[in-house]
Formats: structure tokens, sequence, C-alpha cells
């Protein structure tokens, strides 16, 4: 039965159910599971007494339609390994929070690609290529350094030619990343060349006036590709014919011949990154001569940059490994380790903060439409922050894997002091960062709020989600203090000072701080659960027999290891390590494990690429593939077939949209060619306002939201619980809402319906369980037929009125 056949049968009308995050199964949109209770129907518990209940089956339901796309983010066996693909993903997350005008203009043409949008943009990449060199170094550092020289050549005395082994074992592990995130396009443009449309659209499309450029712009992404491969491939080149590692003879000429490749490799990459970035990137009217397809004003040669940014980094390091053969077995027995990947490191971190420094300050302030500027907008700190994250996400996990290695080959391996200071940092922003959250989620919980005395617990946590860039630009104020703080230090004294001489009284606090935050956070959860007396005498008896455990072992010297920490830490380094590096990066690789062999997993794991993975990789190529070009394009053709059908059949079309369905479904909706027909949206829990437009306001703004109204009539209502942290209202965004056709004063004088009580603690999910969902469906159907029939009596009126003037 084709798509126009389904949408015929059962029903006057048609719902399209679309999901939101982690894939929810289509019987369940369907409700075709669960049962329903019909004994005590508002009680959503258990019965632990054992009483006897009676259930029913859901009622038939014909007009419904469950549109699924989670399996294009969980469907695969290998999309468990995104994991290591997280770093690039919150990079190129932090491009498409950069580009807010926080105002965009409406008018007709989309804004230019100006300087500062220029500036910004080559900024972002270049913090993406920083990050891709982070984990180079830390792919080195893991199979170079620790396994291959110091595991191999220093304690099992294998050659020393094996060091090249390592160098070449990291490249095809960089390499393996690089399949992993290969370009994966829709089946009706796999026969296209991505190549022949080499045009940089970032910066210049916007959501309403010109989306088509986000889905079919493959050029800039296999460009950056290549791009990226040849920083990587550099990098490597550059650490294996580091000079100095006591070669003699043609090894030292290899590897200097190398070392200079490689450094030749990276001067070529970076221009051709400004190339492209600092060009204007439209497509011209005609491509140049000697090339087909679309090509970009001001971009290199599509030759240049597919052939000439890769080799030779390509032939460094093949010449770094091979020189690795005339390393001097002295040089090996007085040196235990490979200095070189260290010694970059600490100017790798003082580049990335200089680099996030200046996006701050191109990405700031912005105007408002009336030409002022918005100095108090936090969300300028949305993408520095987001890069931050973006490096320490990668850092922590490399680290992780580096501690693992060295605890598995059975000790004795040097990681660095690096790591330690790296974890110790990351332990100290933790504790900052939530004494910051909780003193304000209690203010907002006890502050008198109106006529409440107290904000139940989840609308305080709602409260702190709106306008969540505070909690951006508190981390990014963290991040770059902290970072800066240690990497000012170590430049000064010229090494990195012990981790004993933090002041006990720094360490004191924040161990202090993180176990009240354990404790609170314990306490909040059996409140959430309601715990009875017994509950609530049982969970004292387990924290305070825990912390009698803990005291004892601290004080006997007692010790054991629980998946290769040690369990209770002996010292501040031991604790920050396990929480903030260790424990972590074990958790990652426990669930990348299981989500091979689970899709149920995968979709958990999933949630991370349903929300990142909906940008095109215009700032960082080595992202997850995104698969918004198929989401949104597809349904798109599906509600230009229904409405077809529907103004053909007089049925509506209602596309019911949840959460991140919500933004997929409004951006089809603009993507859509209008007319639309008979097509309404009903959106709950959408996180349109409350998050996108907060995090991305270029993209998701009034513009935006303003013409998605203006192209339904009316037709779009909003459902939401003052107890969901991620769904929200929309008419803000919005200019007069409730002004068009579609829309009722007298019932819905806006997008917006009334927040939903929430008593029965459903805070994001089941929203079609509420009465108000189906009232407002069937608001929006009457709503859509009173406007197919006016359009029909005015195109009757219009056409009697040809008749007689022909007369």
């Amino acid at each position: 039965m084709d798509s126009a056949q389904e949408l015929r049968t059962g029903g006057d009308h048609v719902e399209l159910r679309v999901h939101g995050v982690a894939g929810t199964p289509p019987a369940v949109m369907l409700q075709l599971v669960p049962p329903v209770r019909v004994d005590r129907p508002d009680d959503t518990g258990t019965d632990a007494d054992g009483a006897i209940s009676e259930w029913r089956r859901p009622p038939e339901r014909p007009e419904l339609r469950a549109w699924s796309w989670g399996s294009l983010t969980s469907g695969r066996w290998y999309q468990a390994f995104y994991v290591v693909l997280l770093p690039f993903m919150l990079a190129n997350v932090a491009g498409w929070a950069l580009l807010a005008g926080p105002d965009s203009p409406t008018g007709a043409t989309p804004p230019r690609r100006g300087a500062r949008v220029r500036a910004g943009v080559l900024l972002v990449r270049v913090a993406g290529l920083l990050v891709t060199v982070v984990f180079v170094l830390w792919a080195q550092l893991i199979v170079a350094d620790l396994a291959a020289y110091q595991w191999l050549v220093r304690r099992l005395g294998t050659p020393v030619w094996t060091v090249g082994i390592g160098l070449l074992a990291a490249t095809g592990v960089l390499l393996l990343v690089v399949w992993l995130s290969r370009i994966r396009q829709r089946p009706a443009t796999r026969h296209v060349d991505p190549w022949s449309v080499w045009t940089d659209p970032a910066g210049r499309v916007s959501l309403h006036h010109d989306q088509r450029p986000m889905w079919d712009s493959p050029g800039i992404n296999v460009a950056l590709r290549r791009l990226h491969l040849g920083a990587a491939l550099g990098v490597v080149g550059v650490v294996g014919g580091w000079p100095g590692a006591g070669r003699s003879g043609v090894w030292e000429l290899l590897g200097r011949i190398g070392f200079w490749a490689a450094v030749a490799g990276l001067a070529v990459v970076t221009a051709l990154l400004c190339a492209v970035s600092l060009a204007d990137g439209a497509p011209r009217d005609e491509a140049p001569r000697g090339e087909g397809g679309v090509r970009g004003r001001g971009l290199p040669p599509v030759a240049l940059v597919r052939h000439g940014s890769w080799p030779l980094s390509a032939v460094a390091v093949v010449l770094s490994a091979v020189s690795s053969a005339g390393i001097a077995p002295a040089w090996v027995a007085a040196t235990p380790f490979l200095p070189a990947i260290r010694g970059s490191a600490l100017w790798l971190t003082a580049g990335l903060l200089l680099v996030v420094v200046a996006v701050a300050v191109v990405g700031g302030p912005g105007r408002r439409r009336d030409g002022r500027a918005r100095h108090g907008d936090l969300r300028r700190a949305n993408a520095p922050a987001i890069l931050l994250i973006a490096a320490a996400t990668g850092a922590s996990l490399g680290a992780g894997l580096a501690e693992q290695v060295a605890r598995l080959a059975g000790g004795g391996l040097v990681v660095g002091e690096a790591v330690g200071w790296m974890a110790v940092a990351f332990t100290t922003i933790l504790a900052a960062t939530g004494l910051v959250v909780a003193f304000a989620w209690l203010a907002l919980r006890f502050v008198g709020v109106g006529r409440r005395r107290t904000l139940p617990a989840p609308v305080a946590l709602r409260a702190l989600t709106i306008r969540a860039s505070w909690l951006t630009a508190l981390l990014a104020v963290l991040g770059l203090a902290v970072a800066g703080t240690g990497v000012g230090s170590a430049l000064a004294r010229g090494q990195l000072p012990p981790i004993a001489s933090i002041p006990r009284v720094v360490s004191t606090g924040v161990v202090v701080t993180l176990v009240v935050l354990a404790l609170a956070g314990i306490v909040a959860a059996a409140r959430h659960r309601r715990f009875g007396p017994t509950g609530w005498a049982g969970l004292t008896l387990v924290v305070t027999g825990v912390v009698a455990l803990v005291v004892v072992a601290l004080r006997e010297g007692w010790s054991a290891q629980l998946l290769g920490v040690p369990v209770p830490p002996r010292t501040f380094s031991d604790l920050s390590l396990a929480l903030a590096v260790l424990l972590p990066t074990l958790v990652l690789l426990r669930r990348m494990y299981a989500a091979v062999r689970s899709v149920t997993v995968r979709r958990g794991i999933g949630v991370l690429w349903d929300v990142g993975t909906f940008w095109p990789r215009w700032f960082h190529p080595l992202a997850p593939p995104t698969y918004s070009d198929r989401a949104v394009t597809g349904l798109a053709q599906r509600v230009a077939a229904g409405a077809s059908v529907g103004a053909a059949a007089g049925e509506p079309l209602v596309v019911a949209a949840h959460s991140q369905g919500s933004v997929i479904a409004g951006t089809a909706l603009l993507l859509t060619p209008a007319p639309l027909g008979p097509v309404a949206l009903f959106t709950f829990g959408s996180p349109w306002h409350h998050l996108y437009g907060e995090f991305f306001p270029a993209y998701f703004d009034a513009a935006a939201t303003t013409a998605l109204d203006r192209r339904l009539g009316g037709r779009w209502r909003n459902l939401w619980r003052d107890t969901d942290p991620v769904g929200g209202p929309v008419d803000d965004l919005i200019e007069e809402p409730g002004a068009q056709s579609g829309a009722d004063p007298a019932v819905d004088p806006g997008v917006d319906l009334a927040p939903l009580p929430d008593p029965h603690d459903r805070v994001h999910g089941d929203y079609w369980l509420e009465p108000q969902y189906d009232a407002a469906v069937a608001r929006l159907v009457r709503s859509v037929r009173r406007d197919e029939q006016a359009r029909i009596t005015l195109q009757e009126d219009r056409g009697e009125q040809n008749v007689r003037s022909t007369r």
C-alpha cells in the first residue's frame, strides 16, 4: 500500500505522530501498548499488596500514524562506537551556537556572510581542528608511547623500530575514526559526487529563507574531512620525527625530512582552512571552466583541497615511522617516555584557550533589531563553553584510556603529571558548578514565588533550565579561569608543579562540597520516590555504614581495586582521577560494549546523537553523521504527499510531534513548498524555544517561529507542562500570536495552550495520555476544516465571478 492509499484509509483525518529522542517504538506511539487500567485509572504505581486489577485494550485509532526516525541514529551496531566521536560532535555544535545574530532579520533575504561571521566560522573550525589534534595526541600517547615504546621496547626489549609500528598503528586508529564518521548520503543522492557541490553555506542559511543548502551541501563536509585528515597526519609526523631521539646518519636525515614535511603539511592545511572559511562561499552563477557542478565564490580549487591537503603529511608519517629504526639504544635507556607528546600538550592547551577567547570576542555581543548592542546576552558564552567541553571531553576520554592501559600493563608506565592536574581541574570545576546549581535550585524552591511558598522540585528544575545560557557562561568562566591559571603557572615555572602543592584548604573544600552534594542528591532522590519511614531508616543505615567503612579503611590503610579504581581513594589526586577520568571512561566503555549487542542500549546512548547530530557537519567533519538530511527532507515529502491527498479527499493532516520530533517537524514544514493545504501542527514537550531558541538563536528565532506560524495559517498548537525541563511555550517567539485565520481567540488565543498540571509525575513523557491532548487535536481538525471550507467557498465564488464576466 503506497502512502496515498494509506492516507485515504480510516477516519476523517490523519494524525501523524513523530517521536522524540531515544526512538520511541511505533507501537507505543500508536498506543497499542501498554494496556489501559480501568478500575483505578489514576494509579500509576504498582500494587505492592497484590491487589486484583482490571485492564482493557487501547481504543482502536485507525487515523493514527507513527513516523519513526530513531533507527537513523541507533539502527546499526557500529553506531555504538559513536561515543568516541562525542568531542567532535560538541565542537560541531559549537559552530551552530556561535552564529547567533540573536534577532535575525525578517526580510525576504537571509543575512550576508559578513566579516564577523567569516571570522567566527574560521575560529570555530580552528578550535575544532585543535580538538582533532587532542584526539591524535592521546592516540599516539596510548599506542605509540605507552604500548609500543614504554612497554614493548623498554620493558620487553623488542627492537626500536617497534616505535614506528606504533606510529602507524596510531595512524590506523585515526583512519578508523575517519571511516566511522564517513558521509552517509540520502538514497536519492548517493549517485551524486559530493565534490560536485563545492560551496560553503555556513553563516548564510536559515530555516525560513534558504534551508535547502543545509541538507544539500556535501562539498564543505568532504573538504573539511580532507583538511582534518591532513592535520592529523601532520601531527603524527611531527611527533614521530621530533629531533633529538639519538638518531644518526641516514636515520637522522629521514627524521628531519619527515618532521619538516609534516610542518609543511600543517601549514598547507592551515592556509586552505583560512581560504575556505574566509571566502564568500556562495554559489556562483557558473562553474569555472573545466569544472562541473556548483562552485562557491572565492573558494580554492577543488583539486587543491581534494588532493593537496594530505600528501605531505602522509609522506611525513611514513618517513617518521621508518626513521624510528635509527633510535639509539642509549637514548631509549635514558628516556622513560617520548617527550614530544607531553611537550606539545601544554602549548596545545594554551592555543586552544586563546582560540576560545577569540571566539567569545567575535561571537558577541550581537545587536538588537534597533541596532543597540546586547552586552548582557549570556548566549554569547554558549559557543566558547561548548568548545571547552568538547576539548575537555576528548582529553578526559584519552586520559582514562591511557590510565587503564598503564594499569593493565602492570604499572611502571609513565602517563604524565598532566593527567593528574587535568583530573584535579575537572573535579574542582564539577564541585563549583554543582554548588552554584544547588544553591540556585534551593533558592528557586524556597524563596516565595507569588502566593506559593515552595516550588515543587520538578518546577524548580525546569526553572533552572530556562535560559540555560547562564550555566554555559558559568562553565566557560570556570574553565578559562582554572585552565588559564594552570597553563600560566606551568609556563612561568617551566614545568607542572607537583599535585601535592595544592593547598590543603582547597582540596578539603572540594571534597566536602562533593560529599555534601552527593548526600543532597541521595536525599532528593529518596524524596522524589516518596520513601516511607522504613525506606528512610534503611537509607540512613546504608549511608552511615558506608561512611563508617570509608573512615575505618582510611585509618587502617585498607584499599581495594574496583574496575581498576582504588576504593576508597587515599589522596585528593586519587579521588579526582577516579571521579573525573577513570569512572566516566569505564562507564562509557561498558555502555559502548553493551550497545554493540543491544539496540535498546543504543537507543539510550542515541539520545546524544538525536540532539547533537541534528546539525550538518560544517564545523567538525568527524562528528557522527547527521540524520536530519534524511529525517527533515523525508518528513517534508511525507507532509506534502499527505497534504495533496488530504486536499483531494477532504481529510486534514495533523502532524503531532513530541520533543525533538517537534524540531524535526517544524523544520520540515518550513521546508515543504507552500501552500501546505489542510495541514496542522501539534507540538508537545517541545524544546523549540526553551532549548533550541536559547542555544541556537540564529536559527530558532522569532523570524523562523513566526514564519512557521504564518505558513500554517495559525494552525499550530503547543502543549507543555510546568514540570517539563525540556518542553516549554513558544508564543514569546511569535509576532502577534493568534492573529492568523486558523486561530480561535475564544479558545486558543495563541499557539501555546495552558500548561498542564502533572499529578502523575509524567514530566516530559506520555502527553498523549492527557485528555487535553485529544481535545487540542480535535480543535485543530475543526480549524483545518473551517479554513478549507472557506477556501473552497472563495474559489467557487471566484469561479462564478469569472463565468459571469465571460458572458
